[in-house]
């Protein structure tokens, strides 16, 4: 794609992204390779089975810029945040560390003594390729996630930009959450943060990414990753609240490499954005791994949202469940597009899938497409749907009991997602879903 003025994604504006960070040599040549990869794989279309019902024509990828240079000034103290971010983290309660980005750039982070003095790292990526160089370079684009995973995928690892970098050492408990905050405040600005997460064998943690905007009107696109690599017998407790504007394209990736006896819990909470495309891939990779991903979506006026949910079972002995609620008003629409892949030889394995659906207004649409792929014979696998809308007994109950209409609608819809939020384990974070599901509600 043609750029000008610092617009649209060219080879040069990637150079120039690369010559700001002062980047190692490793570090080019990946990103040389994730831009190789962007060009050998075609735009996605409607006419592509995953994206059929997804249009990302819409979207004039010319009419962003990749990345934002740093103002010059590091910030001191959560004092200097915007007000918004600086609320999140104010609400957030006590933490064991954190980070906020600001559109391309990390701003901020803050790590407990006690951690630091039991090993954990936690700060910016580039700042972990500085410090921690051969620890980066391990896992950074290789064992978990490949830039030719998908058009998107490499156009992150071409362009990436800030993003957390986390390693908990071997037998380690992180027992107090480490949270992520992203925020963009620039005008046409395509963000592509990239999150690394390694937990080393019976190490675990609870990590929450939060991403929000700060100007209603302002464009963005955001391309993340998340990749995630859990050690054997490591427990990753993983919570993303995405709450942008009504003006921001997403189009992101998460996914988990699960070792032996190694277990992942996501919990993904959508609420924000005009179109969002996201893939959570949970990789089962050798006996006992076990992946439970649990997701809910609030979508109201014209919101889009298309989600891919992946749990692939390669060894035997392992485990993978998947719960998703969705809740639809306006003319918003969702896609669930949910896939349990069972590979030859993963033989006493178990696998679950479902996606349930509540519509609040007759021009709002959900799509769900629940598929199971099985190549070994000793397996339970199962997968379910449901679209309706909200009870009329169950209204007439609660209004019986004094409550009006739309009290009672509040009352089914927060506890329609409860079953999902009760995996949270930060009451912090279940604090600030709950609390945009109410702001949903009363829209």
């Amino acid at each position: 794609m043609a750029g000008n003025n610092g617009f649209g994604f060219t080879k040069e504006h990637m150079m120039q992204l690369s010559e700001s960070k002062n980047e190692p040599e490793w570090v080019r040549e990946r990103r040389q390779q994730a831009w190789d990869a962007w060009g050998d794989i075609p735009m996605p279309t409607q006419k592509d089975e995953e994206w059929r019902r997804t249009d990302i024509s819409v979207i004039d990828f010319e009419q962003f810029r990749p990345f934002v240079k740093p103002n010059g000034h590091a910030l001191d103290s959560v004092e200097q945040l915007p007000d918004a971010t600086k609320s999140l983290i104010d609400h957030a309660g006590a933490d064991g560390g954190y980070l906020v980005q600001g559109d391309s750039n990390v701003q901020l982070t803050q790590l407990s003594e006690e951690l630091q003095e039991q090993g954990v790292i936690f700060m910016g990526l580039e700042e972990a390729i500085e410090k921690h160089p051969d620890l980066v370079k391990e896992y950074l684009f290789t064992k978990v996630m490949s830039p030719r995973y998908s058009k998107f995928a490499a156009l992150n690892g071409a362009f990436w930009s800030g993003g957390a970098f986390l390693y908990v050492p071997r037998n380690v408990e992180v027992q107090i959450p480490v949270r992520a905050f992203f925020n963009v405040n620039a005008p046409d600005l395509a963000i592509f943060q990239h999150n690394l997460i390694v937990l080393d064998e019976n190490a675990s943690a609870e990590f929450v990414e939060v991403y929000q905007s700060e100007n209603e009107e302002y464009k963005t696109l955001n391309s993340g990753i998340t990749e995630i690599f859990l050690n054997d017998s490591a427990r990753l407790n993983f919570t993303a609240l995405q709450n942008w504007s009504e003006n921001v394209y997403d189009l992101s990736n998460k996914r988990a490499y699960i070792s032996r006896d190694a277990k992942i819990t996501w919990v993904i909470a959508t609420f924000g954005g005009k179109l969002t495309k996201n893939h959570i891939d949970s990789i089962c990779d050798a006996p006992g791994a076990e992946a439970n991903a649990q997701g809910l979506y609030f979508l109201d006026e014209n919101q889009h949202l298309d989600v891919g949910v992946l749990l692939k079972l390669n060894s035997p002995h392992t485990h993978a469940d998947s719960f998703y609620k969705g809740a639809l008003k306006g003319k918003s629409r969702s896609v669930f597009q949910g896939l349990i892949r069972i590979e030859k030889g993963a033989q006493d394995v178990g696998a679950f899938l479902e996606n349930k659906n509540l519509l609040l207004a007759r021009g709002a649409r959900a799509d769900s497409i629940p598929v199971l792929e099985i190549e070994s014979d000793d397996v339970k696998a199962s997968h379910g749907a449901t679209v309706g809308r909200i009870d009329d007994n169950q209204m007439f109950y609660l209004m019986s009991r004094g409550l009006s209409r739309k009290q009672a609608e509040r009352v089914i819809v927060s506890g329609f997602f409860e079953n999902v939020i009760k995996h949270i384990g930060s009451e912090n974070t279940k604090n600030m879903i709950h609390k945009l599901i109410e702001q949903k509600i009363r829209l």
